[in-house]
């Protein structure tokens, strides 16, 4: 016989025989002492036997002695065998389920039948948490009447403070457990073992029977063992719950994150992206290297050598570059965990285009404020130029030379004029005509007048839509506003090119594109485009103002800038207006009509050319001029018999302002016409309050003032 030990069985094969040798003399010893009767008892697999031996039948008992031994072995076998397979079951159930409740399912039955129980059933829970039911062994009736939930029993109670078993032979006769007996009247007898994974309450495995007595000692020997294996499944099925749970919401936080969420392995692969990172950067990001997705090396450098040293970045600002090769304005962070990289990727380009708006428009402001104040003062130097010049053209025999200087300086004064227009619009005071007009019949008219302007190694298109793109604007503003885009675009080119206007209208918004082949512009040069005096060009051939006129007109008007460049690829601008929906009405067209008279008009000016210059001018054209040197005096000249005042608003001793008050309280039927730098009557203090019946802006042409003078008198607003 083999010496090898039968797994799991406390005796081997030579040693039960040597058991069955030893039995052999016991029996031949009975024998001799010729004893009718003789009770042996031998051992195997710890059990008892007792056996009677028949000195008459010495061969046949001999041969039932050892049969009868052999079949107590081989019970004992299987039954030993019957708990390793629960044990083995046990343990591969544990490796396949992933639940408790489907765990409990498959071994109870399992359960119940190799302990020989009416019912196995068991509960999940601890201090913290309910007692709830699991499964039952469901082969016997009556197992739907086990409570599901005994967290407020007695049971539940001794379980959670002692961690003991319970064994209950009887229960009807065991007082201490049937005042509070959860479970059904057909439970007779009870036993709960607890489940304990690291001294910590997982549950209870219960057997149970119809009929009262206690468990033998085999079946607490299963306990023992099954339940440990139990209550570690449990503890770790729990555990992963948790942490599926914890998985769950940290992934459903991360998609719903609107920034990009990025693991990194130690190389810089991208090993995992929420959804927010195919919809920045146009496709799944999974798989690339982080550094492909700077726009710069340098700073792809730079920040890898951040990380090297800190292992940690925060807020890191880097433009990165989507899938369509668009840049996108980022604060990088990222951190080092272990062997990986983790971080988050925030995307501020609307933010910062928004703070760069308000810096721009905030400058303009600025800016405009003293454009403004110089513009005024230009303005009235102008007004005395222009007029002037007039004059000596109108009194002058057209043959004398002084006639074409006259020109000359008419001609000056008029671009100097047009520069201080320029100046007001950046600080947005340029007065304004608005009405409905059509955006693509705009460009059209514009292109007509770049026709004679562009070289001809410069093409022009022209796709306009066909649809409705009007906008309420100054039509001269905005052309204006193209004309300065197109120049600019033909600056660029200077071995030829294309330019191409594009019109559209989308969601309540009208868009042109000015979009040219010429150089384009770097990085550093974009941000400074809209400054004031900012050009690239020669001094003989800009400005500086083109593109700060665009922007304070377009703002004016209500609507944005944006703008698109590469070296060496072209420039891209973007303008949207507000859509409009009010009817188009042409432009009022001014009647041919008599613009002198026979009124008293009195002029108020604190320059003496000023006064001299509307007394000549409009003393030619028949009215009776009264002179004023500030308001004070105008003040006290005012009368009945004044039908006009033609009032400056920067005097000394009285301004304009003051002495208008006073004109209204002393003479409230007189006519007032406001003279001065400012763009419109509305920038004056107490004028749109106290009102005027006229305005007209320095400096002025002579036609355009009698023009205003007889309006004024004659009722017509103006």
């Amino acid at each position: 016989m083999s010496r090898s030990r039968i797994a799991g069985c406390p005796r081997s094969a030579s040693a039960i025989a040597r058991s069955l040798k030893r039995i052999d003399r016991r029996y031949s010893s009975a024998r001799a002492a010729k004893v009718s009767t003789v009770s042996s008892r031998y051992t195997i697999g710890g059990t008892l036997v007792p056996e009677t031996i028949d000195r008459r039948t010495d061969v046949q008992g001999r041969i039932a002695f050892l049969a009868s031994a052999v079949e107590q072995a081989n019970h004992a076998i299987r039954k030993k065998m019957d708990e390793l397979s629960l044990a083995r079951r046990v343990g591969d159930a544990i490796s396949h389920h992933t639940s408790i409740s489907s765990l409990s399912a498959e071994l109870m039955n399992a359960i119940a039948e190799t302990m020989n129980c009416n019912y196995a059933l068991v509960y999940s829970g601890s201090d913290a948490s309910p007692f709830e039911l699991q499964a039952v062994s469901g082969v016997f009736p009556g197992s739907e009447e086990f409570p599901g939930d005994i967290r407020n029993t007695e049971i539940a109670r001794h379980l959670v403070e002692h961690c003991s078993p319970i064994h209950i032979e009887n229960v009807a006769d065991d007082r201490a457990w049937s005042e509070d007996w959860p479970f059904p009247n057909t439970v007779a007898s009870w036993l709960c073992m607890p489940l304990l994974a690291r001294t910590q309450l997982r549950g209870v495995l219960c057997l149970a029977n119809q009929a009262p007595g206690p468990f033998d000692e085999r079946t607490l020997r299963m306990l023992m063992i099954v339940g440990p294996q139990l209550a570690s499944a449990f503890a770790n099925i729990t555990l992963y719950d948790h942490l599926r749970e914890s998985e769950a919401k940290y992934r459903t936080l991360v998609a719903r994150i609107q920034d990009v969420v990025y693991i990194c392995d130690q190389q810089w692969q991208i090993l995992d992206a929420n959804p927010a990172a195919e919809a920045r950067f146009g496709a799944s990001i999974a798989g690339r290297m982080l550094t492909e997705l700077f726009a710069s090396p340098d700073t792809a450098n730079q920040f890898l050598k951040t990380m090297r040293v800190s292992g940690i970045v925060q807020n890191f600002e880097t433009e990165l570059l989507t899938t369509g090769g668009e840049r996108i304005v980022t604060l990088l962070s990222c951190v080092r965990d272990g062997d990986r990289y983790s971080g988050i990727i925030k995307d501020v380009t609307e933010r910062t285009r928004l703070i760069d708006q308000i810096t721009r428009a905030q400058k303009m402001d600025s800016i405009g404020t003293l454009a403004s104040g110089v513009a005024h003062d230009f303005n009235n130097i102008l007004g005395i130029i222009l007029p002037n010049a007039e004059l000596i053209q109108l009194r002058t025999d057209p043959s004398l030379p002084a006639v074409k200087f006259a020109g000359v300086i008419i001609n000056a004064s008029k671009r100097a004029a047009q520069l201080t227009r320029q100046l007001l619009s950046l600080s947005r005071q340029d007065p304004v005509m608005l009405r409905t007009i059509s955006l693509s019949e705009a460009v059209r008219t514009t292109g007509k007048l770049l026709s004679a302007t562009v070289d001809r190694n410069i093409r022009m298109e022209f796709d306009l839509s066909s649809g409705p793109t009007d906008i309420k604007a100054d039509e001269t503003q905005v052309e204006q506003v193209l004309l300065n885009l197109a120049i600019n675009a033909r600056d660029a080119m200077p071995d030829g090119g294309l330019i191409r206007f594009t019109t559209c209208s989308e969601e309540g918004t009208v868009m042109v594109r000015v979009t040219d082949t010429g150089t384009g512009m770097d990085r550093d040069t974009l941000p400074k485009i809209f400054d004031p005096f900012f050009t690239t060009k020669h001094k003989s051939r800009g400005t500086g103002l083109g593109l700060s006129v665009v922007y304070g007109i377009v703002k004016q008007l209500g609507g944005s800038v944006d703008v698109r460049s590469e070296v060496g690829v072209g420039t891209e601008f973007i303008i949207r207006f507000p859509q409009s929906s009010e009817p188009r009405k042409a432009p009022p067209v001014q009647d041919s009509k008599p613009v002198g008279g026979s009124e008293t008009i009195l002029v108020v000016d604190d320059e003496p050319e000023m006064v001299n210059l509307l007394q000549t001018a409009l003393t030619g054209l028949g009215y009776h001029i009264v002179a004023a040197r500030n308001g004070r005096e105008a003040v006290e000249r005012a009368a009945d018999d004044i039908d006009l005042i033609i009032l400056d608003m920067i005097m000394p001793e009285m301004d304009g302002s003051t002495a208008l008050r006073g004109i209204r309280e002393k003479t409230p039927g007189v006519k007032v016409l406001i003279s001065t730098g400012y763009t419109s009557p509305e920038k004056i203090p107490l004028v749109e309050r106290i009102g005027v019946e006229g305005f007209v802006q320095k400096p002025f042409e002579l036609g355009k003032l009698a023009a205003t003078v007889r309006d004024v008198l004659d009722g017509i607003v103006v």
